[in-house]
Order: structure tokens, then C-alpha cells, then sequence
């Protein structure tokens, strides 16, 4: 029904893991419908996918909207896209994100894309630039070097 497994009556989840998809496990296409590993995990309520782009043109990210006593968090996600893909739809200005219309909220952004560092080229990664200012924090996945320790860009 669209809820965080979290949220089912019958499922008892202590700490409910959200997901994007990698790029080993993205959606493939037979016909109409789109499937990953991550929608088996999901539809048995193992985990909450999400950051899923049906469309190969544009890109639009609704946040999941997160609340606990004062506590207000918006998650957006955005799974796996060909970097030369995803660089032409945020050229395009085809990547938009949906902001909740009231309150302030702390925005996390989860991407599985490769990052402008080590010279990859303009089209091979996303720029910092690309992604809105109002981003409170980002986690970077596909990225091989591992920083716990959160740092400023």
C-alpha cells in the first residue's frame, strides 16, 4: 500500500532500513514493468526502496517525509542512473525535488552516482553544483573511498 514496512500491523521492525538501488542492482525492463533485487527485498517488507526513476528523461524526487517529536527529516534518494544519462537530464533541467510545503526539515539526499572528484570528466559524475544548496546532507553511494567522518564541501 505504499507504507514503510514500520507502519504494517502485521510486520514488527525495530529499525526499518530505507534503500536506493546500486548500480549492480538496478531495475531492469521486461516490457512495461521495471524490477531489481531491491523490489523483492521490499514487497517482503525487509526493507523500504525507494529514489526509483521510471522514466529514462527526467527525474522527478518526492522526499519520504520522516517526523518524531520536533524531529522533522525529508529523505530524497535518487538510485542508480548512467552518469551521461543523468548529467544530460540535470543539464536539461530535467532532476527536480519535490520540498514539503510546510515546516522546516532537515534534507538528506542519498545518490548511488559517481562524485566530481579524480578527473572523470564533465558528463561522467555529478557536480556538487548540480545538487540544491538547501541539501542539508548528502550521502554519496558507488563512491570506493570510505569517509565515515561527514565532511563539507
Amino acid at each position: 500500500n505504499g507504507d514503510a514496512n514500520y507502519l504494517q500491523e502485521f510486520c514488527s521492525v525495530d529499525l526499518p532500513i530505507f534503500s536506493i538501488h546500486g548500480d549492480h542492482d538496478d531495475p531492469t525492463r521486461e516490457g512495461d514493468n521495471l524490477l531489481s533485487p531491491m523490489d523483492l527485498l521490499s514487497v517482503s517488507f525487509l526493507v523500504n526502496y525507494f529514489g526509483r526513476q521510471d522514466t529514462v528523461d527526467k527525474a522527478d524526487i518526492a522526499p519520504i517525509l520522516l517526523k518524531k517529536g520536533e524531529t522533522q527529516v525529508a529523505l530524497y534518494g535518487l538510485g542508480s542512473v548512467r552518469d551521461e544519462r543523468l548529467n544530460r537530464m540535470w543539464q536539461g533541467k530535467k532532476v527536480r525535488f519535490q520540498k514539503p510545503s510546510e515546516g522546516e526539515w532537515f534534507n538528506m539526499f542519498a545518490l548511488h552516482q559517481n562524485r566530481d572528484i579524480s578527473n572523470r570528466g564533465s558528463k561522467n559524475c555529478v557536480h556538487e553544483t548540480m545538487i540544491p544548496e538547501w541539501m542539508d546532507l548528502i550521502v554519496w553511494g558507488h563512491e570506493k573511498e570510505c569517509l565515515i567522518q561527514p565532511r563539507e564541501s
